[in-house]
């Protein structure tokens, strides 16, 4: 049987209930895009804060070398990603054979695409965008100018790769489990939500001490992985009600 024929022959789950929830995240998707867009696109909080990391009189980042961020919040947290993933992988095999009552074969599938899909979804939009990172500028000792969003390089000049932020993505991706775990129960989807905001703001913020990304390209990577999830649901038309609620 092909993965085409596997996934219609799942049950479908009744969307009426969580109509107002998709409806609701929609909203906020749009709503919080146009405010990342007014906060750093009308204003130079990102300079502001990647120049309090900056020491003017090294001409670097102080923090870019520093053994602890590189080797551990750095290389060795993608390290453990790949095994957290890999152990993710075998429960969504087993909530894909209907071996998990909290964790229907569609959710399931819904957790193993978007694991993948948040990261290459944010290493596309760095092939989209021409945004350099911080330690590129000229101000910060770099070679290159700051560009707004959708600014392009200037002629001559390699686009910068820097948007959103890469890293950041690889603790954001869990974000997924708090949109495939809503059968499980409020407290389920919430600590899933919680985890993944941690994970991704720990190791974005780690880039950023190191002068690798500004806040909003880990605020946009946030972002981007909210709304992957979300439409990974309605794609696959996934169980979004509160398993909880099932219980009232």
């Amino acid at each position: 049987m092909s993965p085409r024929e596997l996934t219609t022959s799942l049950p479908t789950p009744a969307l009426d209930s969580s109509r107002r929830w998709l409806l609701a995240q929609g909203a906020l998707l749009i709503l919080s895009a146009w405010l990342l867009y007014w906060v750093f696109e009308g204003s130079d909080l990102d300079r502001q804060l990647a120049r309090a990391l900056f020491d003017q009189e090294l001409g670097l980042f102080p923090l870019r070398r520093n053994w602890f961020i590189e080797a551990v919040m750095h290389k060795a947290a993608k390290q453990v990603t790949y095994v957290l993933v890999a152990a993710s992988l075998y429960l969504c095999w087993q909530g894909w054979k209907g071996r998990l009552t909290w964790l229907p074969p569609r959710n399931a599938l819904l957790a193993t695409i978007g694991m993948v899909a948040i990261p290459l979804a944010t290493s596309t939009a760095k092939l989209l965008t021409a945004r350099y990172c911080p330690w590129d500028l000229s101000e910060f000792g770099g070679y290159a100018p700051y560009l707004g969003l959708f600014e392009t390089a200037p002629a001559g000049l390699k686009a910068g790769q820097c948007f959103p932020a890469g890293h950041a993505s690889t603790g954001f991706l869990w974000i997924v489990w708090a949109v495939a775990l809503r059968p499980a129960g409020r407290r389920a989807a919430r600590l899933a939500l919680l985890l993944g905001l941690i994970a991704g703001s720990v190791l974005g913020t780690a880039r950023m001490l190191q002068g690798a990304h500004f806040l909003s390209h880990t605020l946009w990577t946030l972002w981007l992985s909210w709304g992957v999830s979300v439409s990974l649901a309605v794609a696959l038309r996934a169980d979004l009600y509160l398993g909880d609620r099932r219980r009232d």
